[in-house]
C-alpha cells in the first residue's frame, strides 16, 4: 500500500513539475522588448515624466507609452520567440497595459498585431477611445482617429467590440481573414468590406520582412542588402553598370579583331610555307 501511494506521489509530481517546465515563455513574459526602431520614437516609463528615445532591445512594462513621429515605427516583441509583435507606425501613441502586456491602448494612430502563440484563454486586445480588437491567434490592423476606427482582418478571426460614452458594449462581431470593417465614433460596426489587394501586400510585404529579421538577424527594412535608399545610390548602381556593359563592348570587341587577324594569316600563308605572314586587313 505504501508503495502504491508513493508511486502515485511520484507520478503527481512528475506531471505537475512537466506541466510548470512546459508553459510558454511567452505567457510568463512581464516585458515587452523593443526589435525594430525607425525614424524618431520616444519612449515614457511609467514612473517618470520626462521621453527618451527608443532603442532596440529596450524593455517595456506596464504603462509604458511608445509614440512616434512622420516616417516613424517601431515594433515590439511580447516573447522570446517573437511569435507576437506589434508594430506601431508613424504619428502614433500607444500605451501598454496589464501585469502580462496583453492589452495596448491607441489614443491616436495605427497599429499592427500578429498574435500566432498564446493559450487557449488568452487573448490580447487594442483598445481605442470607443473600439476593443482582439484575438487568440490572428493578424490584424487597428487605425483610430477623431471620428472613426478601421479594423482589418489580414489572418485568422478577430473580435471587434464597440462601446458608447459610457463604456456600455453596443455590439460585438468577428471578422473574418481577408475583411475589415469601420466605426464611427460611439456607435455600432459598419458592413464588412473585403480587403484591397494593396492591403493584403502591404501585410504579406512586412510578414517577409519581420520573418527575415527575426530567422536571420538581418538588416532591417531599410538597409536590405542591394536595396537603392536614395538618388545618389541609384546613380552610382547606374554608372556601374553602363562602365561594366563598355567592358563587355570592349572585350567582344578585341576578340573580333583577334579572330579575324587569325583568320586572315592563315589564308594569306601560302602552302608549306614556314615562315612569316602578310599584314592583315582590317575590314
Amino acid at each position: 500500500m505504501m508503495k502504491f501511494k508513493f508511486l502515485i506521489c511520484i507520478l503527481l509530481f512528475g506531471f505537475l513539475f512537466f506541466n510548470f517546465c512546459s508553459l510558454p515563455a511567452k505567457e510568463l513574459e512581464r516585458e515587452a522588448r523593443v526589435i525594430f526602431v525607425k525614424g524618431d520614437v520616444k519612449v515614457q516609463k511609467a514612473a517618470q515624466a520626462g521621453w527618451i528615445a527608443a532603442k532596440e532591445d529596450m524593455l517595456l512594462t506596464d504603462g509604458d507609452t511608445a509614440k512616434t513621429g512622420k516616417g516613424a515605427a517601431i515594433e515590439l516583441s511580447f516573447d522570446n520567440e517573437k511569435k507576437n509583435v506589434v508594430r506601431l507606425e508613424e504619428n502614433s501613441t500607444a500605451i501598454l497595459r496589464g501585469k502580462m502586456l496583453k492589452q495596448i491602448e491607441l489614443p491616436q494612430g495605427r497599429i499592427r498585431s500578429l498574435v500566432k502563440s498564446l493559450r487557449k484563454e488568452s487573448s490580447f486586445e487594442i483598445k481605442t477611445p470607443t473600439v476593443v480588437a482582439g484575438a487568440r491567434g490572428s493578424g490584424w490592423d487597428v487605425d483610430t482617429s477623431e471620428k472613426k476606427d478601421n479594423v482589418k482582418a489580414f489572418e485568422d478571426e478577430i473580435f471587434v467590440r464597440s462601446y458608447d460614452q459610457q463604456g456600455k458594449l453596443i455590439k460585438e462581431i468577428y471578422v473574418r481573414e481577408g475583411w475589415e470593417v469601420a466605426i464611427e465614433r460611439f456607435q455600432a460596426p459598419g458592413e464588412l468590406i473585403e480587403l484591397t489587394s494593396n492591403d493584403r501586400n502591404d501585410w504579406n510585404s512586412w510578414r517577409e520582412d519581420l520573418n527575415d529579421r527575426v530567422q536571420t538577424g538581418g538588416p532591417s527594412e531599410d538597409n536590405r542588402s542591394g536595396g537603392f535608399n536614395n538618388v545618389e545610390t541609384i546613380q552610382q548602381a547606374t554608372e556601374k553598370q553602363g562602365d561594366f556593359k563598355e567592358q563587355i563592348l570592349e572585350t567582344e570587341d578585341t576578340k573580333k579583331v583577334e579572330d579575324r587577324i587569325e583568320q586572315n594569316n592563315t589564308q594569306d600563308k601560302p602552302a608549306g610555307s614556314s615562315g612569316g605572314s602578310s599584314e592583315p586587313e582590317y575590314p
